[in-house]
């Protein structure tokens, strides 16, 4: 599928845009792969476009669970496309606190928390409203072979690993040592 080229008009308006700028604008569409926004002041409509990653800084499976169509939204934008596609790519979460960063100083403390989801390599534990930290298989293995975990499940779990660019939390099981702490 090939797309028209953005106008010159269009063109002219993307070019006064810089990274880090804040700028409004209306939700007029919300898809699988990002959110479209008719920016304030665009000679046409949704110029700015938000990809999923940089709808929340938690973790989501709709778009739609964020924002609304109609919805008034400030961004921070973070490029422009203006010779193929004619865009600005625009992020919610540049101008909200990071809130993984508050997990960094937790490294080694022991939380209690609900599985939120089973996967191939371990099951995802909530740590807080909206993220979770993941329980790999090679620690679920010694918890012995008879436990089967659920979602719902309350587990006990150290905090090992908070990697706040990547949006990951690696969990570990708390040792005697750990527990007693």
């Amino acid at each position: 599928m090939t797309h028209p080229l953005p106008s010159p008009v269009l063109r002219e308006f993307l070019a006064t845009l810089r990274r880090g700028d804040e700028r409004s604008g209306v939700v007029t569409s919300i898809e699988n792969f990002g959110v479209f926004v008719d920016l304030d002041g665009a000679p046409e409509p949704s110029v700015g476009f938000i990809p999923p990653p940089e709808v929340s800084w938690k973790w989501i499976s709709s778009c739609g669970e964020v924002v609304t169509m109609g919805q008034r939204v400030t961004a921070a934008v973070l490029g422009v496309d203006a010779e193929m596609r004619g865009q600005a790519v625009l992020s919610l979460i540049a101008l909200q606190p990071n809130p993984w960063l508050a997990w960094v100083d937790q490294v080694g403390s022991v939380l209690q928390g609900r599985v939120t989801r089973l996967v191939p390599f371990g099951v995802f534990v909530s740590v807080d409203d909206g993220m979770d930290g993941l329980l790999h298989n090679s620690e679920l293995s010694q918890l012995g072979g008879d436990r089967d975990i659920q979602v719902g499940d309350e587990l006990t779990a150290r905090i090992a690993e908070v990697d706040p660019a990547r949006r990951r939390i690696r969990l570990s099981l708390p040792t005697e040592h750990t527990a007693a702490d």
